[in-house]
């Protein structure tokens, strides 16, 4: 049974807003991994992304492009071909959900059936696009009590870098309020506001 866009959503579905501390400092924009030309506007730079349920904004990967092609390279060439191939995959063929559970990755399994969208944001470079990976974690964690979905509890640990980021969390938000989501409108690939 093919997995519609307008199903229940996932028991784990998390709303969180991560990406609005960091406004002021990383310019984000939206992408379509079903839109075949989004790829193109990708940078070959560094820089974040996080993986959002496009029904409500709920993050469920937050990521960073570091190699040599940046988030052309993560994005572009890999992830979001991915999400659309699994997309096709589900609408041609009826792929149900037994057997994506069984035969496909995590990652590609989690974004197809959320029907998500990509946000991303060029850092001026790969250490920063490390740290803002780190903060945006940290965000999210204190925003939901729980590291998003698929990047699983591996990233949450006591080293420097997460002190750091911590601190950063705690000094973006103040109090811990759990946040709207973000506001995708379909079609568009324009900077929240």
């Amino acid at each position: 049974m093919p997995i519609p866009n307008d199903s229940p959503p996932p028991l784990l579905e998390i709303r969180t807003d991560v990406i609005a501390p960091s406004r002021g400092e990383l310019e984000w924009l939206c992408a379509d991994p079903l839109d075949p030309a989004a790829p193109a506007a990708l940078p070959a730079a560094p820089g974040v992304y996080c993986w959002a349920a496009r029904r409500n904004g709920g993050i469920y990967y937050t990521g960073r492009a570091a190699g040599k092609y940046g988030l052309w390279g993560r994005l572009g060439r890999d992830e979001m071909r991915w999400v659309r191939t699994g997309t096709r995959s589900v609408q041609e063929e009826g792929t149900d959900a037994t057997h994506m559970a069984d035969n496909w990755e995590s990652f590609s399994r989690v974004m197809v059936t959320v029907d998500a969208v990509v946000w991303w944001a060029a850092a001026s470079s790969v250490d920063e696009a490390k740290a803002w990976e780190q903060r945006l974690l940290q965000q999210a964690i204190r925003l939901t009590g729980v590291v998003p979905a698929v990047n699983g509890g591996a990233w949450w640990n006591r080293s420097q870098a997460w002190v750091s980021a911590r601190k950063w969390a705690h000094q973006a938000d103040g109090v811990v309020q759990f946040g709207p989501g973000i506001n995708y409108v379909p079609g568009t690939t324009a900077a929240i506001a």
